[in-house]
């Protein structure tokens, strides 16, 4: 690279091959987390009979600049300066020279709380309206009681503001029972589809699962000196971390050198809250003039950033006697937590994923997300709708067993190739996904794993314990095991339209140096990505695969906009560095060298009415299916997986043994969360790709929107009973099957008791 260019991009970002945690320093300080001990109340003080010099604790009052972070959804404070929202929520930090006296002191502190909330001091509309009834000489005028009305409607407008349990929303309606006759008052709304239906199955799906995390837990170093400050922190958001750091202590971005440690960690929380707590260390460090280090334990980054809160979402579909779904109400239930700035993405992802890739002629969904005492949810950006599938894929199966038709039948009937220009769907779509090859890719998914034969086999084995009432359980121990098999379907989207990230596309620069250099600015990417890369370039530009280089340094403000989760959208990158590339190619003789070039992502096709929340919500999406078949063992209640068959439709392939170790890897990792504490593999894993000569989409994640329905129908099928909620505790098969025979019991005696009633009653009659 030119000296030039090396000093163009003196940079006060860079990326470190090291993990914050190993990082020492000359005079470093070690801080520890002091946590509310409950749930609400109001914090008086914290103190300690007797603190050390060298240990010190820093609180809300020791930041320069403001406390109170806004958001989308409200302000979250760095440190909690009163109203305590969880327990653990973080009250101040205690710094010290010594890791093992610094938990000593920690425990040794007083925390004086009022239990009452700020919102109990609130005055109520009763408390107003009580001071004209205590004197009853008062004239009650229009003067007083409007002021008194306006005293009411200020008390109402705080609460609901500050205290309301609710984050966000998002209610949809679609179809032609929504519509208004010229003859009618109103419209007959979905409950009329409903009466009309053949069948109409309900189900409610719970999801709470979380992959677990093997990496560094987060924390971060900080150090001032005279020309700013220093931040070593494991970050996925260099901009947003910037401009907190700036809010929060009233400095200069320009003045804030950040330096960007390895990670793993993936989670929504680590997008927003590393910030907070690279704020709360800084804030440390200018109080007592040194360095200083906070790291999470592992029991602290479970309890409060890797924390996933269940999911709930009902499904009630109307379906005709043929399996055509006419209608789908979907009710999706989200526990926030204390705070969560993507609350409302978060939502919206599950409402497009709700009804998957299948078509009901008429839609109304009701998503909620609430406050709640408890920390902010956490799950992975890109794994957001997983949720989502994992509750329809279900309901999908229900279905086909109501309307007896396997559960690759009831697909194929609903779905519609969104892709053909010929597609005899005489429905209009609320979301448009581009999908291609949807029936072949099924169709090839139960083909690859000789779907349809065992499926019968195994509904037959079910059907013989349906004749007696009963769910499968052990008999003997030359019980033969309990079989099943699943099949689900699902998308992952590229790009999403709507996202409050979004607010700069995506962009790649690319230099030519000299005659034989080419330069890819971007963050680090990982060997294989750098192989595809260098590959690409050199042969759109002819050059040899050793002179592509990647520069990794930015100035402050010019770092990617967008968290690194969002913007690495590998796929998406390589069609900007082939765009910049063939542009490259295309300068004139007289244009001086560096040449750069820099490309923004905008698609013409993208079109996404954000008022109406309705058309194409994702850049590109990728389509795939899997099998799984398992075993259970009668007399243990053990599991056992013998194959995973999985075909995915995501474009050209760039890099095919890449894409199927990532593949495997995924797989694994979803293996390993499916029962809580406990760790399971699949020999016979086989894995599949459709030819295509489209532009490549991410399919990284695809695994966990499909994986794990596939695997509770297996379960359900295996059972003859219906498995609802991930991720599964070790009793919870034996616990299901115990309770699902104790009501067949139930049924069987009022069936009984019916008949008794009605035998009596008939040999009254005679007699009489």
């Amino acid at each position: 690279m030119s000296k030039k260019s090396e000093k163009s991009r003196n940079s006060q970002i860079s990326f470190q091959k090291n993990f914050y945690s190993d990082i020492t320093m000359d005079k470093l300080l070690y801080a520890a987390v002091v946590r509310s001990p409950v749930s609400e109340g109001i914090v008086k003080s914290i103190t300690h009979p007797d603190l050390p010099e060298e240990y010190t604790l820093v609180t809300s009052r020791d930041i320069p600049g403001t406390n109170l972070i806004d958001t989308p959804h409200g302000k979250i404070p760095i440190f909690c300066e009163g109203n305590i929202s969880y327990e653990g929520q973080p009250l101040a930090l205690l710094t010290g020279p010594d890791e093992t006296e610094l938990k000593q002191i920690l425990q040794e502190l007083v925390i004086t709380i009022d239990t009452n909330s700020i919102e109990d001091y609130l005055p109520t509309e009763d408390d107003i309206t009580a001071e004209n009834f205590e004197n009853p000489n008062r004239k009650l005028t229009k003067k007083i009681l409007k002021q008194q009305n306006e005293e009411i409607e200020n008390i109402r407008e705080i609460r609901e503001e500050f205290f309301s349990d609710t984050i966000a929303t998002r209610n949809l309606s679609w179809g032609k029972c929504f519509e208004k006759k010229e003859d009618e008052k109103e419209a007959p709304g979905i409950e009329s589809v409903f009466k009309e239906s053949d069948y109409i199955i309900e189900n409610t799906w719970t999801y709470a699962l979380k992959t677990p995390e093997y990496s560094e837990p987060t924390g971060a170093v900080c150090s001032w000196k005279q020309n700013g400050l220093t931040v070593f922190a494991p970050t996925l958001w260099i901009n947003g971390l910037r401009h907190m750091l700036s809010q929060v202590l009233s400095i200069d971005e320009d003045s804030i050198n950040i330096k960007k440690t390895l990670t793993t960690n993936r989670g929504t929380n680590t997008i927003w809250f590393n910030s907070i707590i690279s704020c709360q260390v800084a804030a440390a460090s200018l109080k007592t003039g040194h360095p200083v280090k906070l790291v999470y334990t592992r029991d602290e980054q479970e309890k409060f950033l890797d924390t996933i809160q269940p999911i709930s979402i009902k499904h009630e579909t109307a379906v005709k006697a043929d399996g055509t779904i006419t209608a789908m109400k979907v009710n999706i239930n989200v526990d926030a937590g204390f705070a969560n700035p993507l609350a409302q993405e978060i939502l919206d992802r599950l409402v497009i994923a709700s009804c998957g890739i299948y078509n009901p002629q008429n839609i109304l969904i009701e998503a909620k997300a609430n406050y709640s005492s408890r920390p902010s949810s956490s799950v992975d950006y890109k794994q957001i709708d997983s949720a989502a599938f994992f509750a329809v894929e279900n309901q999908i199966n229900e279905i086909a067993k109501a309307c007896n038709l396997t559960p690759l039948e009831i697909r194929l009937k609903n779905i519609t190739e969104t892709d053909s220009k010929k597609s005899k769907s005489k429905f209009k779509k609320l979301f448009n996904f581009d999908l291609e090859k949807v029936n072949e890719t099924l169709q090839a998914a139960a083909k690859m794993s000789d779907y349809n034969r065992k499926y019968a086999s195994f509904h037959l084995d079910s059907k013989n314990w349906e004749f007696d009432y009963n769910p499968k359980e052990y008999v003997s121990v030359f019980s033969p095991p309990m079989r099943g098999i699943g099949f689900a379907c699902g998308f992952q989207g590229s790009e999403y339209a709507a996202s409050i990230l979004n607010g700069t596309k995506q962009t790649l620069e690319v230099t030519l140096e000299s005659e034989d250099t080419i330069v890819i600015h971007t963050p680090p990417v990982s060997p294989s990505i750098y192989d595809i890369w260098k590959k690409t370039a050199s042969a759109i530009l002819e050059k040899p695969n050793i002179n592509v280089k990647i520069n990794s340094a930015f100035k402050a403000g010019e770092e990617p906009p967008l968290p690194e989760n969002v913007s690495s959208n590998i796929n998406i990158m390589t069609e900007l560095l082939k765009k910049c590339c063939t542009s490259i190619k295309k300068r004139k003789a007289s244009d001086k060298l560096p040449y750069s070039v820099k490309k923004k992502l905008f698609s013409t096709k993208n079109e996404w009415n954000s008022d109406d929340f309705t058309g194409k919500p994702f850049y590109a999406a990728s389509f795939g299916a899997a099998v799984i078949e398992l075993e259970l063992n009668s007399c243990t209640y053990c599991e056992e997986i013998k194959s995973i068959h999985f075909i995915i439709n995501g474009g050209k392939i760039l890099n095919k043994q890449a894409a199927i170790a990532s593949v495997r890897l995924q797989i694994q990792k979803i293996l390993n969360a499916l029962t809580e504490n406990e760790s399971r593999n699949c020999k016979n894993i086989k894995i599949s790709f459709i030819q295509s000569d489209r532009t490549p989409a991410s399919m990284g994640e695809i695994i966990y929107q499909i994986l794990p329905a596939a695997f509770t129908q297996a379960l359900s099928q295996a059972m003859n009973c219906v498995l609802n909620s991930l991720p599964l505790e070790t009793d919870t098969l034996f616990n299901t099957l115990d309770r699902h025979k104790k009501m067949i019991k139930r049924i069987k005696a009022e069936q009984m008791q019916k008949e008794e009633n009605k035998n009596e009653n008939s040999t009254d009659t005679e007699q009489q």
